[in-house]
């Protein structure tokens, strides 16, 4: 076969498609074979002087291989995946790099505002997915958006571990650590679990946990409140369900129950049982058929065919017991002994009168249509009346309160020890709160639902959204805006006495005013931040493009 030696002067294309950068001239081998898709292994310079120099020898057998079929281009993997340019924006994002702006927004893609020295005060990416913004007390708020939260406290002034909490499946998952000695470390998933630990009134570490309502259990460092219950089988628990004992074997067949000192037995719980204390009480029951319960010195209560029959007395430790009998539900009296306490009810609940000679009195006629009540105990007198649902009033020592068309209005005053307190409900479109202080501020909540709503604090904080579907407020809202608000949220705003923001549609338009700097922008059109108090600030057409603006330019 004959061969020819090509020489190809300047840069080359070579088999491997490469591009000789060094100006010299290789060697390109021809034959009337096609081009191999494949480049094969280069032989050494030796190997090819030697072929030169014997061309008698046989042709490597790779040299008659059969041409493979010409295949499409490979295509070449990107160096950039989606996650790695996230990561980069975040990156640029960070503490004490100088590469992006203050704000910056490509909503929902990506968002970030700093402070002037670099310290990231909100991070959005992926929005509503990824969050992360700095706490005002130096700690931080990260959010996955709606599967988890995790709040870091700042450092805090009585020298205690900053509190952690971690949120998830909100408001299920909760796991909270840290803070003083004496708060509670707790964890929970409800339903399949929760715990708590905590230093009790003996200053001891005590806990208590469950896993499914049906396994509990806890443990004190004395000893005193160690407990298991694996329900229905088996339970003994100290100071469980507002017991100061709580045991059962096969729940509901035996349960005993310790109170103040009052100790039952009942099999099974509620209709069959008996019990005693230290003090000369004394009680049995076979319900429905009969029970007796008697505290020497106080009062004696009898039943028979439960609940139809009853009778008893009350009060024998005073000079003017009451004698009461009760056919339920059609009639039933009540009269001490000297007759300044006296009550009468027929057809139970609709009709019934009861009176204290100069002290008490109720009546109530086709309840719950009519009611009248008058207490004047000078410790806590009460006065009520109501024609239901037209009109309620009340007046106590310490509140003042009408209602019409109940539940819809109601409108109330309380004193408490922070000032007096006023409340307007015209349920369920509006309400207002509204608090006076012993210290001259105020406290104020507003709500239209589910239009909206605006808080303002006595501390001069507060925050308004719409719109504002979720009802309640205060601690029964805690968490619920951080973690969903997103879904409903038109445009809101908080503030601080330094710190100020408002977003409208997410971030299609964000401003926040910090210790007197302002930053604002629009996604992709503009963002603006100020330099420093009376120093002037930035204009950056489509987020880079910077326009100085004011003084000191």
């Amino acid at each position: 076969m004959t061969r020819r030696v090509t020489a190809l002067y300047g840069p080359t294309l070579m088999r491997t498609g490469a591009v000789s950068v060094h100006g010299q001239i290789p060697a390109r081998v021809t034959s009337n074979r096609p081009p191999e898709p494949f480049p094969v292994q280069r032989r050494s310079n030796r190997d090819e002087d030697f072929r030169r120099a014997n061309p008698a020898l046989p042709e490597p057998a790779d040299r008659h291989r059969k041409p493979l079929a010409p295949q499409p281009p490979i295509p070449q993997r990107s160096r950039w995946s989606p996650l790695q340019a996230v990561a980069v924006l975040i990156f640029l994002g960070l503490p004490g790099c100088s590469v992006m702006p203050g704000e910056l927004n490509f909503f929902p893609l990506y968002r970030h505002r700093l402070d002037p020295d670099g310290t990231v005060l909100e991070l959005d990416t992926l929005w509503p997915l990824f969050h992360f913004e700095r706490r005002n007390d130096g700690g931080s708020d990260f959010r996955i958006r709606p599967f988890y939260r995790r709040i870091e406290e700042g450092e805090r002034n009585d020298g205690a571990t900053p509190i952690t909490e971690h949120q998830f499946l909100w408001p299920l998952g909760r796991v909270r650590s840290g803070g003083p000695p004496t708060s509670a470390q707790l964890s929970r998933l409800f339903p399949l679990w929760w715990y708590q630990s905590h230093i009790n009134d003996k200053n001891q570490l005590e806990t208590d946990w469950f896993v499914t309502p049906l396994l509990w259990g806890g443990s004190s460092e004395d000893g005193s409140e160690d407990y298991l219950m694996v329900l229905p089988f088996y339970g003994d628990a100290p100071g469980w369900l507002s017991y100061d004992r709580f045991q059962t074997i096969l729940f509901p067949l035996y349960v005993h129950l310790e109170y103040k000192g009052d100790k039952s037995y009942y099999f099974p719980w509620l209709l069959a049982g008996y019990g005693h204390n230290d003090e000369g009480r004394h009680w049995h029951r076979v319900l429905p058929f009969y029970s007796v319960d008697v505290d020497k010195g106080q009062f004696e209560r009898y039943t028979a065919l439960w609940p139809f029959v009853h009778w008893g007395v009350e009060d024998l430790d005073t000079d003017d017991p009451v004698h009461q009998t009760f056919l339920f539900p059609l009639y039933g009296t009540q009269e001490s002994t000297s007759g300044k306490s006296n009550a009468w009810t027929v057809l139970w609940p609709f009709f019934q009168k009861t009176e204290i000679e100069d002290e008490w009195l109720r009546l109530d006629l086709a309840w719950p249509i009519f009611r009248y009540l008058s207490d004047s105990n000078e410790d806590d007198p009460i006065h009520q009346w109501w024609i239901w649902p037209l009109v309620s009033r009340t007046v106590t020592k310490d509140q003042r309160a009408w209602s019409f068309l109940w539940p819809l209005i109601w409108l109330s005053q309380y004193d408490d020890p922070q000032g007096q307190q006023n409340q307007t409900w015209i349920l369920p479109f509006y309400w207002r709160i509204h608090r006076d202080r012993n210290d001259g501020t105020e406290d104020d909540f507003i709500k239209i639902w589910p239009l909206l709503h605006h808080q303002s604090d006595h501390d001069g904080s507060g925050n308004w959204s719409a719109l504002s579907p979720w009802p309640w407020r205060a601690s029964n809202a805690y968490g619920v805006e951080e973690m969903y608000g997103w879904i409903w949220s038109l445009a809101k705003g908080r503030w601080t006495p330094d710190d100020s923001s408002v977003q409208i549609g997410g971030h299609l338009f964000s401003k926040r005013e910090r210790h007197g700097r302002r930053q604002m922008s629009v996604p992709f059109l503009f963002n603006y931040e100020d330099h420093a108090q009376g120093e002037g600030g930035t204009f950056r057409l489509f987020q880079f493009i910077p326009i100085p603006v004011g003084g000191g330019h």
